[in-house]
């Protein structure tokens, strides 16, 4: 058998493995631009979230749907007061919950909107072939990721001056003696190099949790498939604690965004503003 006949033959074997890069449908494309799984699931996933705003907006300035007005309420309160604890200030939480809240409502429902499709996918499986996780693209978390560290530095040159903040980058020729004062200068300079550094990690921790979690609930799908069960697919079920595993990940990936992000905002407020 040839080398081509052979790959021909075992492109649709295994499991439905996604691509690090992204996934292109067929060969939809708008002009020359590819139109992508992870571009149709983003598009599902903002009309979601924005009809879900929408009714806790709704909710908020009328008297209708109570309950929906409570819950909505009871999240923006849990989150300022989470955003009060990190930051230490209220005046800052309150300026910022919006960002942080905003951060972390957009990572936890985009994974929760994978998982239900995930979960859709059990009775239709071709329905992993036109959509995949929003944050198992590297472009997703790496745009949220840099505008976080972007907000953090204008924020530092509001409050500070554009000379005094980066000053204390490029030469922080401070100290109680010369050795420190040389000391401070090399550790500034590699705290610049850290801001790149941030966007790198805290963009790749979001995006490899959320692809590796998703090629291990296709594999476990695809194992317990094999099994034989009179063909009722009943053996691709043993994916279900995987997918409520991947329930506490996304809780864990928004917690940790959150977190990470309130630190850095933190880190670019004068000193005296965290009093």
């Amino acid at each position: 058998m040839s080398t081509d006949t052979l790959s021909e033959s075992s492109t649709h074997e295994g499991p439905h493995i996604l691509s690090v890069k992204w996934d292109q449908i067929l060969d939809w494309s708008v002009g020359d631009f590819p139109v992508t799984t992870t571009i149709i699931s983003t598009w599902f996933f903002m009309i979601v979230l924005f009809l879900i705003v929408g009714l806790f907006y709704y909710a908020s300035r009328t008297n209708r749907l109570p309950r929906v007005r409570a819950i909505g309420m009871d999240i923006v309160k849990r989150l300022y007061d989470y955003a009060f604890s990190l930051l230490g200030n209220a005046g800052m939480a309150h300026e910022y919950i919006w960002l942080l809240g905003w951060v972390f409502l957009i990572v936890l429902f985009g994974n929760l909107f994978w998982l239900v499709l995930d979960f859709l996918s059990f009775s239709i499986p071709s329905l992993q072939e036109y959509v995949r996780p929003v944050f198992s693209d590297l472009s997703w978390p790496l745009f949220l990721s840099l505008a976080i560290v972007l907000i953090a530095q204008f924020n530092g040159i509001a409050r500070k001056g554009f000379t005094h903040h980066f000053g204390h980058y490029l030469f922080n020729f401070r100290g109680s003696s010369f050795i420190e004062k040389i000391v401070n200068v090399f550790v500034w300079w590699l705290h610049f190099v850290g801001e790149f550094i941030r966007v790198g990690s805290l963009s790749m921790r979001l995006f490899l949790n959320i692809l590796v979690g998703a090629i291990l609930i296709s594999i476990i799908i695809y194992i317990g498939g094999m099994i034989p069960s009179f063909g009722t697919n009943f053996f691709s079920f043993l994916a279900l604690p995987f997918w409520f595993f991947e329930l506490l990940v996304a809780f864990l990936q928004a917690y940790i965004f959150m977190t990470l992000s309130s630190l850095y905002l933190k880190e670019s407020l004068p000193d005296d503003s965290h009093a």
